[in-house]
Parts: C-alpha cells; structure tokens; sequence
C-alpha cells in the first residue's frame, strides 16, 4: 500500500474538517431562514382565508362580485366556495395558470395542510363559514412558487460557494502545510546528506512556528552532540594509533630479540622481558587514560555525587604524599576549616591527584608543593602552586591539549602519557568548573581550579 505524505493527509484532513462545518452550517441557516419563509407564506394564505370570511359575512353571495374576491386574495392565489354539503360552488383566482383544486375537507375551525402535486407545492387553508347569509366551506390555495425558487436559489448558491471554498481552502491548506513540513523535509534531505557527505553546517530554516523552530533547534543540539560523538571517537583511533605504535614496536623488537638471542641468556630475556613488561603497563595506562578522556563529560558529571569536604580530602592526599615522596615539602593553607561542595569523591581526588602529581614532576629542584582553599561568594578556589621550571607563556594555552608537552626532553623518562591535565580539566569542565593557569619560567606555576555555586554550607 502506497504511504501518503504528511502534506496531503494534512490537506485532506483539513479541507474535509472544513468542508463539513461550512455544509452543517449552510444546512442550519437554509433550514432557519426556509421556517421563516414558510411563516411568511402561511401567514400570506391566513389573511386571504380571513378577509374571503369577512367578506361572506358582510355581503350575501348574490351581492359579492369577482372584484370583491380578488381584493381578498393574492394574484397567484384561488378561491374555492363550499356549500354545507361540500359541492364546489364556485372559484376565483388571479392566476389562470394555477389549475389545482384541492379536495373538499369538512373542518371545525382554520386548517392549514401542504400539498405537493406535479412537483410543485401549495399551502391549502379550509376555513368553516356561518354567517347569516351563507353557511358552507372555503379553500384557499397558495402556491408556494416563490419559497420553492428562494430556497432552490440558497442551495444552490450554498452549493456553489461551497466549492468555491472547498477549492480555495484545498489550495490554502495545501500551501500551509507545505510550509509546515517543510522543515520535516529539509531535515530528511539533510540527514540523507549527513549520511552521503558527513556532519555539515548547521540547519538554519527559521519557520516562525514554535514547534518546527524548536524540531530545528533539536536537531542541531543532536548534531552537535553527534559530531562530539564523532570527533571523540576519531580523535580516539588517531590518539590510540599514535601514541601506541612507538610502545609496540618496542615490544615487538625485544619479542624478536628474544627469539634470537634471549632463549640461551638470561640477561638478555630478563631485560627484554622487563623492558616489555613496563611499555605494556604504558600502554594499559594510555588506553584507561584515552577512553576517559572520550567519555561523555555529561556521564562523567551524572554519576553518583557525594558531599565532599574538599579541605579533608587535599589534607589527606597530601598526608599520602608526604609518605611517598619525604623529600617534597606540602603546605596547606584555607579561609576555612571545611569547606564542602557536591562532587563524586573520585573525580575529586583523581582532578587533584593530577595537578598535583604534575606540579611535583615539574619541580624537581625547590620540592616544594603549595595548596589553597578559598570559598567567597558562593565560590570555590583551589589553588596548586609549585616553585619549578615554569611554562613559557607562549606554551600556556596548549598544556591541556592531549599528548602537549612542554619540555619534550622529558616526555617518556617522567613516565606520563602527556593526557593528565587533559583528563583533570575534563573532569572540572564536567562539573561547570574552570581552569586557570598562571607561570613565570624558573620561578613558578599556579593552577587555579574554580567552581561556582557548588558549595554546600553546612
């Protein structure tokens, strides 16, 4: 079975909804205005019956002429005189083509009946007459010529201006639900296109209808967010790709140096097998490392949250660390004893473990690590500062970049894969918090992590 548009179903839809009102309504106004016309007619054929009554009353048969009936009825009506018995004693009318006369009816009082002959129509009016000079019947035929036209006229000017506007409310509706699916069909072509061609500009096809705009601005969002999609994982396969061949062909030459040489000495099969050992520890590390930084930050930032006192949590790292590394000096320093704010406890102490392992590797020689705390305004600023080598300014703008290195003398011995600050500002983008970065060369580096509106006073 072959699918409609939407377009037509609409137009369909709509000029027969419309159709249909505008014939109910014609209906109702033709049948009102025929009542009042009827109304007007029966009226018309009363007042003849009465004045003929009057008349026979006032006169006796030999002294009323055909004058004086014909000035008691209408020029298209007849009068038919009724002895008692119901003998037909003589007619009178101003139209000769009017040949119907009904039959006689013995009435009691004024009695009004329609007729319907040879297709046409009449109002009969049997009127009682008892008077001192004539008792008997009359009939009063009114032809309803005239209402028959003026309603035949109404249908068929109904019917006429009903097709009109059916034909112009088809064209009308029509164009306006061109205008409505319009939208629909830019998108079907434009995600034809984006499966033919890849993610494009934007769809900009402002239609002045709420529902259609915000179906574009949907649509746009999901783009958006599609491309993010895309450009993550690609950046995934690029990353992984790169940063993996160098580890892996390391392991491949000790793996060939071995079936050469290392089977028969020991030496050569220790130091390979370690040599091996620690770039596939690189490389687990690279990968746990690259699929985080491809992760949704919305997923990041949507899971499980606690109430975190973010002073504790730096004390107790820091606590860690003096055990770790004793000749490192830690200075913590608060406007606060407790500070707390709404953060998944890991994502914390992982956005913090970083920027502090960073500043401990880039200053070798001072060793000494400073931490801050400050909550104003319903903002929290924590602050890392190291007094070591220093980040030219001409670098600062790139050290979050993944895989940036400053000083690229040191990137593999300090052991890193160039993505922590990557990962860290991820994490503290994730929470609608930002990073700053201030550094002179050779006397220090500050890192200042900042949230607003996410504390917890309690």
């Amino acid at each position: 079975m072959k699918q409609q548009s939407l377009k037509t179903k609409w137009m369909m839809l709509t000029t027969t909804i419309t159709f249909i009102i505008f014939a109910l309504f014609s209906m109702f106004i033709i049948y009102f205005i025929s009542l009042y016309l009827k109304d007007q007619e029966t009226g018309t054929a009363t007042r003849s019956a009465q004045d003929t009554v009057n008349l026979l009353q006032s006169k006796t048969l030999g002294q009323i002429t055909s004058t004086d009936i014909n000035a008691t009825i209408t020029d298209n009506q007849k009068m038919i005189l009724f002895d008692k018995f119901g003998k037909p004693m003589f007619e009178e009318t101003h139209n000769d083509n009017l040949k119907y006369t009904p039959e006689f009816k013995r009435v009691k009082s004024v009695e009004i009946y329609e007729m319907h002959v040879d297709n046409k129509s009449y109002l009969v009016v049997y009127s009682p007459i008892n008077t001192s000079y004539f008792n008997g019947y009359e009939a009063i035929v009114h032809p309803l010529d005239s209402y028959d036209a003026i309603i035949k006229f109404m249908i068929i000017l109904a019917s006429i201006f009903g097709l009109t506007a059916l034909f112009l409310i088809a064209i009308i509706s029509y164009i306006f639900s061109s205008q409505i699916t319009k939208p629909i069909t830019i998108l079907s072509d434009k995600m034809k296109q984006i499966r033919r061609d890849g993610f494009q500009e934007k769809l900009e096809v402002p239609t002045n209808y709420e529902e259609t705009d915000d179906m574009i601005q949907t649509f746009n969002n999901m783009m958006e967010q599609l491309e993010v999609s895309f450009d993550q994982q690609k950046q995934f396969v690029e990353d992984a790709s790169h940063e993996l061949r160098t580890p892996l062909q390391i392991i491949q030459g000790h793996l060939n140096l071995i079936q050469r040489w290392g089977k028969n000495n020991p030496e050569v099969l220790e130091e390979s097998l370690d040599i091996s050992i620690e770039e596939m520890e690189r490389i687990t590390k690279l990968v746990e490392e690259l699929l985080l930084l491809s992760k949704d930050s919305r997923t990041s930032a949507s899971d499980d949250n606690d109430i975190v006192d973010i002073n504790y949590e730096i004390q107790s790292r820091i606590k860690s660390l003096r055990k770790l590394h004793p000749d490192y000096s830690f200075a913590f320093k608060s406007n606060y004893d407790a500070i707390r704010m709404n953060i998944n406890r890991f994502h914390f102490e992982q956005m913090l473990l970083i920027f502090m392992d960073n500043a401990m590797k880039y200053d070798k020689k001072n060793k000494n690590i400073e931490i801050q705390t400050n909550l104003k305004n319903r903002t929290i600023t924590i602050d890392i500062i190291d007094h070591g080598m220093g980040i030219p300014k001409k670098d600062l703008e790139f050290i979050f970049d993944r895989f940036y290195r400053v000083d690229k003398s040191r990137s593999r011995k300090e052991g890193g894969n160039g993505l922590g600050l990557s990962i860290a500002k991820k994490l503290v983008n994730s929470y609608d918090g930002i990073v700053k970065v201030d550094s002179v060369v050779d006397e220090y580096t500050k890192i200042s992590v900042i949230f607003k509106d996410t504390f917890i006073n309690k």
